[in-house]
């Protein structure tokens, strides 16, 4: 906050106005991953943007086709992982389990630790699943310090994590395969549907080329490098 002051006091104004709780993982009362929302849908526009233009039919049906194909790879690839923990959550695991061996442990009763590493310290508190490093409560997922406590208490250092990175949680979302559409004489159709009259919308489209890209959001911004040619004019690229 202090760099952010430095930097731009208008900003500082407006987030501190804003409250933390709205845009800082560790004071927000929700649970927030680090990936917006959004992302699912542009990978998924990035994905169909060429075929935007074909038929609504031909369109679905390539949608359900590349999902299809999404979900038998994960799907094996989930299946292959050896640990119980899902392979980004493992090497997460290893690396700040490296930083056990430099922490002294102090108990302070059946639950609560004091860890002190370089001048510094925390406590951790097992029944809570916290720290005072609040890496513990916001991931969901254990700090050092925890790993440090779990070690000196001879437990599973999994179960300190939570279900979302454990591989098992990540199997069942994929165990139940996308099936093909088969022929429309093997499909079963209420009977209220074949008798439902569907009318045209309306609306009339626009003239022009229909939009292939997507609308810029306000904070995206758009960049222009340039560079000088020899007879000292400017050329945009």
């Amino acid at each position: 906050m202090g760099e952010l002051r430095n930097l731009h006091k208008n900003a500082f104004d407006y987030v501190e106005v804003a409250g933390l709780h709205k845009w800082s993982r560790v004071h927000c009362p929700q649970r927030r991953y680090r990936v917006m929302t959004t992302d699912v849908v542009e990978c998924i526009n990035s994905c169909i943007k060429f075929v935007m233009q074909l038929p609504m039919l031909t369109l679905a049906e390539f949608i359900r086709n590349m999902l299809q194909h999404w979900f038998h790879d994960r799907h094996r690839a989930t299946q292959s992982m050896c640990h119980q923990l899902t392979d980004a959550a493992h090497l997460v695991m290893l690396k700040r389990v490296e930083k056990c061996g430099y922490m002294t442990v102090n108990i302070v009763d059946w639950n609560i630790f004091s860890i002190k590493r370089s001048g510094k310290q925390w406590t951790v508190d097992l029944a809570e699943k916290t720290c005072t490093c609040n890496k513990f409560q916001t991931d969901h997922f254990s700090c050092s310090q925890a790993l440090t406590v779990a070690r000196e208490r001879n437990l599973d250092l999994t179960s300190l994590c939570a279900d979302d990175n454990k591989r098992q949680t990540l199997i069942d979302p994929y165990s139940v395969p996308i099936m093909h559409v088969g022929h429309p004489s093997s499909w079963v159709v209420p009977s209220d549907i074949p008798v439902r009259v569907v009318l045209n919308s309306n609306s009339k489209r626009q003239s022009g080329h229909p939009m292939e890209g997507r609308h810029a959001l306000s904070s995206e911004r758009t960049t222009t490098q340039s560079c000088r040619g020899v007879d000292n004019q400017v050329i945009i690229a």
